[in-house]
């Protein structure tokens, strides 16, 4: 053999692996996008001055003052639980071991096709939902605020640190 026909040989050989170990990277979670992380970021801002401006309580009598920032806030969120969803995840053979050995030490895993944070944000719309019908009910009081900033909050959380974790 001459030297080209092994060179050839060799970048052939090489070129063969790096096909077959990039086909053998593993995606265990979605794809990072930029857009969600920019919506998180944006409601999350629109949440919280939403709760400093009720942070003293309300009263259902002027309750049409608050309605449309509730209304947008829960569709901006909803409208991010459903990019969230847009992206599966992938499955994996690694993803179904892990589950199964967390199973086995009764730990809840996740379960579907969903992210965690479309998870998180669903679980933002029902408790902003909650406070709104309670404010439009009687009004909410500055303890009760603080509370269903508290639940938004975590899940916000949640739903933030996974997207920003995506950016790899």
């Amino acid at each position: 053999m001459n030297y080209l026909s092994v060179r050839n040989t060799r970048l052939a050989f090489v070129a063969i692996i790096t096909v077959f170990l990039s086909a053998c990277a593993t995606t265990l979670a979605p794809n990072y996008d930029k857009a969600i992380v920019d919506g998180l970021v944006s409601v999350n801002q629109k949440m919280m001055e939403h709760f400093a401006s009720t942070s003293s309580g309300t009263s259902n009598s002027d309750y049409d003052k608050r309605e449309k920032t509730y209304n947008s806030i829960i569709g901006s969120i909803d409208a991010l639980a459903i990019q969230a969803k847009a992206r599966p995840i992938p499955k994996s053979k690694i993803t179904e071991k892990v589950n199964e050995y967390l199973r086995s030490r009764d730990v809840e895993v996740l379960e579907g096709e969903d992210a965690p944070s479309a998870k998180a944000l669903e679980k933002i719309s029902e408790t902003i939902t909650k406070m709104r019908d309670t404010d439009k009910k009687q009004g909410v009081t500055a303890f009760e605020v603080n509370t269903f900033k508290g639940q938004a909050v975590i899940y916000l959380d949640q739903a933030i640190t996974y997207e920003s974790f995506l950016e790899r």
